[in-house]
């Protein structure tokens, strides 16, 4: 950079003003081009997430240029994809996993986009609660393109109800499945966070539907480790979802609705209701003439 302002300082001083202009003009036409070679966005769900749930973003990258963008293992380090993730210090935190990259191999025409999705989790230690803020970046050669920075919070949830686990052949282990909820997308929905003790690690936490908390939810371990969560997710549907839970790892089972008849009899006949008052008020006339119409 340095080199390119003592090199138009020295074509400023043999230049009219007349020539600075064009020189001007062609220099910031020169600079939209090298800025329009590639164009990078990065999007994301939502900007809250409960801790240990992945954290997705999707990315998608425009190739503007009338050469293909490649990256291979042999130029993966001048043409690359990566993320630059800062917390709430504005600390850069490192990748878990630097030697392995996000793209192994690309080949992106002219005129072509690339999207992908990530899960930033896999990639940055995200589990503690706290803000975020995620760039997405690309590398061609020797220049450099950036998307719009994105700003999230990772949060702890509230939480409602905790069951412990222990395991015969693991007496120094202890997994806590706690039940947290928050809101989304102007709704209240229930999170199963898993945790282990001692250690602390935080499994992924499953996000098992919208909630409502007129009624209590439950939640019952058996002693083959099939932990059974059932909650009211609307006035006449319960969700029940089952997760199975050993040493080796947590693993979802499947999750199933319960129609509650009685709640949704009840519904039915409110409606029916609400119809026929509807009906009865639009028919409603008077065979009459008013006092206006007798004038």
């Amino acid at each position: 950079m340095e080199r390119h302002c003592k090199h138009v300082r020295q074509l400023n001083a043999g230049c009219t003003p007349a020539r600075l202009r064009v020189l001007s003009v062609v220099g910031l036409f020169s600079a939209g081009a090298v800025c329009a070679q590639l164009s990078v966005d990065l999007t994301m769900a939502q900007n809250v997430f409960i801790a240990g749930e992945a954290i997705r973003v999707d990315v998608s990258m425009v190739n503007h240029a009338t050469t293909p963008f490649r990256i291979t293992p042999e130029d993966e380090q001048r043409n690359a994809i990566f993320f630059e993730v800062k917390d709430s210090h504005r600390e850069v935190l490192e990748s878990t996993q630097p030697r392995t990259p996000l793209i192994p191999q690309l080949n992106l025409p002219p005129g072509e986009t690339y999207r992908a999705a990530f899960e930033l989790d896999e990639w940055y230690p995200m589990g503690r609660p706290g803000s975020y803020i995620v760039t997405a970046m690309v590398r061609r050669g020797d220049h450099r393109f950036d998307s719009v920075s994105r700003a999230f919070d990772v949060v702890p949830g509230l939480e409602i109800k905790t069951a412990i686990q222990l395991f015969a052949d693991r007496p120094d282990l202890q997994r806590k499945l706690t039940l947290v909820y928050f809101m989304r997308k102007q709704s209240e929905f229930l999170f199963l966070r898993i945790t282990d003790t001692p250690g602390e690690r935080t499994w992924s936490t499953l996000e098992l539907g919208q909630l409502l908390r007129t009624t209590p939810v439950s939640i019952e371990v058996s002693p083959d480790g099939v932990a059974t969560i059932c909650h009211r997710a609307t006035q006449d549907v319960y969700l029940r979802t089952q997760v199975r839970s050993t040493v080796r790892g947590v693993e979802l089972i499947g999750q199933e609705q319960i129609v509650d008849q009685r709640s949704a009899a009840l519904q039915a006949q409110m409606r029916a209701l609400d119809a026929s008052l509807k009906k009865k008020k639009s028919s409603s006339w008077w065979p009459f003439s008013s006092s206006d119409d007798s004038k």
